[in-house]
């Protein structure tokens, strides 16, 4: 929308219905593409809809309203891509220093390394962001699997997450130093 464009009307609620019914295969498709799993997929497209019907009236009115859900949709599942790999490179890290077995069948420990140290830190934190990130990353449950497992709403789990990598992004910088 540019400055000075009047405001369009928010959707009622049968045209929303018909937009979700229209739309939602090929937007799936969309996502999907950014998802390794169904359930992600289906995670991004509800909050995709929850955008539409926030925003639908701030778009701009020269823009088709399919190309800006395809918009929103991109935006969307790069956003969820960006996560994906930061939570990546924290599996990588926890790889480095998980007990491995020989080929005799004895447990080996691996030194005091990077891995080590971000096990501390995840041990640092709080129950709930320590149980999100375990359930999470390492487990890699859905945003829902994690909420009904721990009894929480999944707004909960996506925010203690959002939290608990913050945290343990800042403790990693600083042992890098």
């Amino acid at each position: 929308m540019r400055e000075g464009d009047p405001p369009l009307a928010p959707l009622n609620e049968a045209d929303f219905a018909a937009l979700i019914r229209r739309e939602t295969p090929r937007l799936f498709a969309v996502v999907r593409c950014f998802t390794e799993r169904d359930d992600d997929a289906e995670d991004l497209l509800q909050h995709l809809w929850l955008i539409v019907l926030d925003r639908s009236h701030r778009r701009d009115a020269r823009m088709p309203m399919g190309a800006w859900l395809h918009s929103v949709a991109l935006n969307l599942g790069r956003s969820h891509h960006r996560r994906a790999k930061r939570r990546q490179w924290l599996r990588l890290r926890w790889a480095a220093d998980l007990p491995r077995t020989s080929t005799d069948g004895n447990t080996v420990t691996v030194a005091d390394t990077a891995g080590t140290a971000l096990w501390r830190a995840v041990a640092g934190l709080p129950r709930l962001q320590r149980e999100v990130v375990l359930l999470r990353v390492v487990e890699e449950l859905s945003t829902r699997e994690t909420a009904v497992r721990l009894g929480r709403a999944e707004g909960t789990v996506k925010a203690s997450l959002h939290r608990a990598l913050g945290t343990l992004r800042t403790y990693l910088l600083k042992e890098e130093r």
